[in-house]
């Protein structure tokens, strides 16, 4: 009779699966053939990487561990469950060299999984290779997870050949394995390759219909996926969990919330809900679709909750601009034990961008250090974007040149080129952007909006000219918003003729953006007519956007056509449309205060009333004489005046004034453009009390110092 002996470590296991009892006063204790049933049931029963290592070295000890191929694939297996991969291989390579058995193909898929498993695509087709070479043939276990391995690493060429090596055996027809080859030439970006095979299946089970279908999802086929998956069910599958969070993704890309709620529940019913992975499909879902109170009632009946649902949650709220949501669930999240990650800190790095508060970027700037984050170069371009977009460009610069300049790809660049442009200071973006191309950077579309863009805030309309001819010479793709950016620019100029010709000659349709830009144009400069045949094109394509009813009400309004006013204005009432609302934020100590137009909700709005009264006082002594033109029209003319006082940027102003240290810039953001009043008011307001105001609007950013505005009135 063999013995095997276990070395008295290991009594906590065999005590807890109540097998064997120990003698204390030896060091082994013996046990009979058996022993293989023994350790099988411990490895099952293993919770920690810890005790696989127990039990890995009991059995090296006794010798079993390379004797039975069933325990070393346990062992392999749980390593790799606990991502202790080198020990898996370790293990594997030592049976291979060493072993009494040599490693079966049972024992070598084993490794081969754990491997594709966890992602280490070269490392599975390298063993792959092995497996070849030691004269074992691959089987239906081998050949999905070699696939897997190809899609994970883009690896089409070795792909190809592992398919042509199933073909060669006759494996090619399993299930399995074409499910695994759908997904694999869907991921290697040979999409069609894979909707070929799955056409010629005979057969078709789900785990098959599931992966074309999520294969049309990851490659943005949102409309084909769809499809398919009513196919699957009219030829009578049922889909499961896997199947409904592909398709609940497909529905986020389409931004449906009808099938969103569809699709929702038909989860509901089915009871799929109860798992995460399904609850977070669903949620991102409908944040995707923008309706966040459902979004809301899934997430707040969650059994459990990761950070991905959380992290939904705050991006769905950001995308939605429900920036302050977003601010308090943070708070929650850490107040739940949920720890935030990466990718929670880019979200919140984006909120602080779109609110634009320096104060609040500085304190998930400084959380993502304390914490230890890894800032990758995704997280770098957006605390880049921030700082820009919260006035602090110095920083944002700062950033830019920590990036190694081997590491800088195209959206770094981007980012900063946007940043100088958005403060006005064109000649910057120019010099940036041809230094790009010295250190041998390939500008690409986003470049050049970004330097169309500052080419428009600055007047620099020779030099946007140049850039846009430019793009042909290299190969950029024209697109609407480069269109939109020449029209805007050449607008602002006054050079009206010109952008109207430009769109003529655009070999697309013009978009809402394009004629969006076209009628500001008309109305900083008084054009009627042009403006009217812009807004006529918009109210076909964008019926439903009150700000172009706005806009050439405004036109018609300083041309005193008050017939014409007041037809847009019923238009606007009978569609059921809102003017959006001006709001304007400022920081004061750790909170931000916002102030509506006429504002009464601030708990400071008396004082800050008081106060922008004596604002309007003090700059009229000082010669400053309001602009009636942006009151309400429907009012009497002393209104107007009164009115005026108590524009949202204006509230905001006065409350700075009111609680910021004498020396503290004031910076206002506005989610809105700022008007023509204000932007005068704030000029005289910087030169009486020797402040610097800083106001970010829609379009850019104001700087006021002294009585002069960095704009140069040319906004």
């Amino acid at each position: 009779m063999q013995r095997h002996f276990i070395p008295i470590s290991l009594k906590l296991l065999l005590n807890r699966c109540s097998l064997y009892s120990f003698n204390h006063s030896c060091t082994f204790s013996y046990i009979p053939d058996s022993a293989e049933i023994v350790y099988d049931g411990l490895v099952k029963i293993c919770d920690s990487l810890k005790f696989v290592k127990q039990i890995h070295s009991s059995l090296t000890i006794t010798g079993l561990v390379t004797k039975s191929s069933h325990l070393a694939a346990q062992i392999i297996i749980k390593y790799g469950k606990f991502g202790d991969l080198n020990s898996s291989r370790l293990l594997f390579d030592d049976i291979n060299i060493n072993g009494d058995i040599k490693p079966s193909s049972f024992l070598w898929n084993t490794i081969i999984r754990a491997c594709a498993n966890a992602g280490l695509c070269f490392e599975t087709l390298e063993l792959y290779m092995l497996l070849r070479g030691a004269g074992i043939s691959s089987n239906n276990y081998t050949f999905p997870f070699v696939f897997k391995a190809c899609a994970s690493g883009a690896l089409l060429l070795q792909g190809k050949v592992a398919h042509g090596e199933a073909v060669k055996i006759g494996f090619d027809s399993d299930l399995y394995v074409e499910a695994a080859l759908v997904d694999m030439y869907a991921k290697c970006g040979s999409f069609w390759d894979g909707r070929k095979i799955f056409d010629e299946m005979p057969v078709k089970d789900l785990v098959c219909w599931t992966a074309m279908i999520t294969a049309y999802e990851q490659a943005e086929k949102p409309e084909e996926a769809l499809l398919l998956f009513q196919t699957m069910q009219q030829v009578g599958l049922l889909a499961d969990e896997i199947t409904i969070v592909s398709v609940a993704s497909a529905i986020g890309q389409l931004g449906d919330s009808r099938k969103a709620q569809s699709v929702h529940a038909y989860a509901v019913r089915h009871w799929f809900l109860q798992q995460i992975c399904v609850a977070n499909s669903i949620l991102a879902m409908f944040t995707k679709c923008g309706n966040m109170d459902k979004a809301g009632l899934v997430f707040d009946t969650m059994d459990e909750r990761n950070v991905i649902s959380w992290n939904s949650m705050l991006s769905g709220y950001t995308q939605n601009g429900q920036a302050t949501e977003a601010l308090l669930l943070f708070d929650e999240m850490r107040d739940s034990g949920c720890e935030p990650n990466a990718v929670t800190a880019l979200i919140m790095v984006s909120v602080c961008a779109y609110l634009g508060s320096r104060h609040l970027g500085k304190k998930f700037h400084d959380f993502i250090i304390a914490h230890k984050m890894k800032v990758d170069a995704n997280l770098q371009n957006a605390l880049m974007d921030m700082y820009a977009k919260c006035g602090d460009l110095d920083t944002a610069i700062k950033l830019f040149n920590d990036i190694l300049p081997s590491e800088r790809n195209a959206c770094p660049w981007n980012i900063l080129i946007s940043g100088y442009g958005m403060h006005g200071h064109g000649e910057e973006a120019l010099r940036l952007f041809s230094r790009m191309q010295d250190e041998g950077v390939e500008p690409n579309h986003i470049t050049f909006t970004s330097v169309l863009s500052a080419c428009s805030h600055a007047g620099l309309i020779d030099e946007g000219r140049k850039c846009f001819t430019e793009m042909t010479k290299l190969s950029v793709t024209l697109e609407l918003k480069h269109y939109a950016c020449m029209v805007d620019m050449l607008g602002r100029a006054g050079l009206l003729p010109e952008a109207f010709d430009l769109i003529k000659e655009m070999p697309m349709l013009p978009d809402d953006s394009v004629w969006g830009a076209l009628l500001l144009a008309c109305k900083i400069h008084g054009n009627m007519e042009l403006g009217k045949l812009a807004a006529d094109n918009l109210f076909q394509l964008e019926p439903d956007h009150t700000g172009y009813y706005v806009l050439m009400s405004n036109i018609y309004a300083a041309s005193n056509k008050w017939q014409e006013v007041g037809k847009l204005r019923q238009d606007i009432i009978n569609k059921g449309l809102k003017k959006p609302a001006a709001f304007s934020m400022i920081e004061y100590g750790n909170e931000v205060h916002g102030f509506h137009t006429a504002d009464r909700e601030n708990p400071y709005w008396l004082e800050v009333y008081q106060k922008a009264e004596s604002l309007a006082i003090e700059m009229q002594i000082a010669g400053h004489i309001p602009d009636l033109s942006c009151a309400l029209h429907d009012v009497e003319e002393e209104d107007k005046e009164y009115m005026l006082n108590y524009h949202s940027e204006k509230l905001a102003l006065a409350f700075g004034i009111l609680k910021l240290d004498s020396k503290m810039d004031i910076q206002i953001t506005k989610n809105l453009r700022v008007c023509n009043d204000c932007h005068s008011a704030f000029k005289f307001i910087s030169q009486i009390y020797g402040r610097k105001i800083i106001v970010r609007d829609t379009n850019r950013f104001h700087h006021f110092n002294r009585g002069v505005c960095s704009c140069n009135d040319y906004w």
